[in-house]
């Protein structure tokens, strides 16, 4: 499967003008970010869990660093390759065992099941989330970055993401971290919660990460 060439998410603009007069933080923020920057679909369906997977827990550095091995030892990050794959050779790219049995029984998966992706593209965001979380290994906040970086649905926050709570504590100088005040924050940025959420990573992460 290919991806399709790289096009800005047809609501980010109208997005960009909601979120710049309800919040003035977020405001200079995006005043302050290169306009040539957004969110990108950049990778296969299944490339986008497997990344999020190889991200689980650790750095991104770290997540980039196997990343790379895996391409090496393997090829593109496909469901043929991580099978054909030995459980040794993938665990040599510095997967956790726990990894590679997530890497395996993902590729298990699609191989068994050739439209589960085709199937989410139709679904609720919530209807999503609660299929991509009964795969082995994934969780809430892989489905989530499933749901931004694949689907690119607009209204997505991932609380459980660390880079996003760091964010919001230092911009909106929160002292304890508090769940229940980036939610509040963050109701002034409905329906695009997703593109709040990109351009407060931006803050503690220069880089675009892409899953």
């Amino acid at each position: 499967m290919t991806v399709k060439k790289r096009t800005k998410p047809d609501y980010w603009e109208s997005a960009k003008k909601l979120l710049r007069s309800r919040d003035s933080v977020l405001r200079s923020i995006i005043d302050g970010t290169d306009d040539l920057k957004y969110l990108q679909k950049t990778c296969t369906p299944f490339q986008t869990v497997a990344n999020a997977i190889i991200g689980q827990q650790i750095s991104i550095a770290a997540a980039d660093s196997i990343t790379k091995r895996l391409k090496k030892a393997c090829g593109a990050i496909n469901k043929d390759n991580i099978l054909k794959s030995s459980s040794v050779e993938l665990k040599k790219t510095g997967l956790s065992n726990q990894k590679v049995k997530y890497l395996k029984g993902l590729a298990n998966h699609i191989d068994n099941n050739r439209h589960y992706f085709k199937a989410l593209e139709i679904m609720s965001d919530n209807e999503v989330t609660e299929s991509l979380c009964k795969l082995y290994g994934v969780g809430t906040w892989t489905a989530e970055m499933y749901l931004i970086f694949q689907l690119l649905r607009p209204n997505i926050l991932p609380l459980g993401d660390i880079g996003l709570i760091n964010s919001v504590n230092r911009i909106y100088n929160i002292k304890n971290t508090s769940i229940e005040k980036i939610i509040k924050i963050s109701r002034c940025w409905e329906p695009y919660r997703t593109v709040a959420v990109w351009y407060m990573w931006r803050v503690t992460d220069i880089d675009i990460v892409e899953y």
